[in-house]
């Protein structure tokens, strides 16, 4: 009887002891991660809107380790690498976005914009033309076009889209700013010229 009291007693006390120490609840530990990494990904949130971009990626990098949060973290990374012109980190994560959701044109857009800006020129515009293909009436993706083929001196190739977006889009808000920049760039160019061209293959 005496060794049974006993056994009460420390029983008690261990139990006391647990609810009074650092142990943890089971699952406790996995909520408390969610928790850390969604405040990483608050605090890349806050970076990438002053525009600290490498500090915005390495806080999305830890945010990624939260399984809720791990593609919004992951396509925010792209993004920060994108936006501090780190060229070969924002292709590498792009080009492992596309092969999480091969058919998302956004992803496709970016990728041959940056692959422009890594200085491979030829074939980030042969990507733009063929994503104009598969998405004709894609106002956005087209004046994208336009403007970085203005951008990197493209002249001809520009003026041809140029006519293209003014012809599909004639209330496009760029209009006007391309034909101003592609007077600059072109020969004798008129943007009031009607063709019905398409860009070439």
């Amino acid at each position: 009887m005496k060794n049974i009291f006993k056994f009460l007693i420390l029983s008690s006390f261990f139990l006391v002891s647990c609810a009074s120490s650092s142990l943890m609840i089971p699952g406790e530990s996995k909520i408390i991660l969610k928790n850390i990494a969604v405040e990483y990904n608050t605090i890349a949130d806050g970076y990438l809107e002053i525009k600290n971009y490498a500090k915005a990626a390495q806080y999305y990098k830890l945010a990624m380790r939260n399984e809720d949060l791990y593609l919004t973290a992951y396509y925010k990374l792209a993004r920060s690498y994108a936006l501090a012109k780190d060229w070969e980190n924002a292709d590498k994560t792009y080009r492992e976005l596309l092969l999480l959701d091969s058919e998302n044109n956004m992803l496709k857009t970016s990728l041959a914009y940056i692959t422009v800006m890594r200085g491979e020129t030829d074939e980030g515009i042969l990507m733009y033309r063929d994503l104009i293909k598969e998405n004709p009436y894609d106002e956005n993706l087209l004046e994208s076009y336009v403007s970085l083929l203005i951008n990197v001196g493209r002249g001809e190739d520009a003026e041809e889209s140029f006519f293209v977006l003014k012809e599909k889009f004639p209330d496009n808000k760029q209009i006007s700013t391309f034909a101003q920049s592609l007077s600059e760039i072109v020969d004798n160019f008129n943007p009031d010229k009607n063709t019905k061209e398409s860009p070439k293959d």
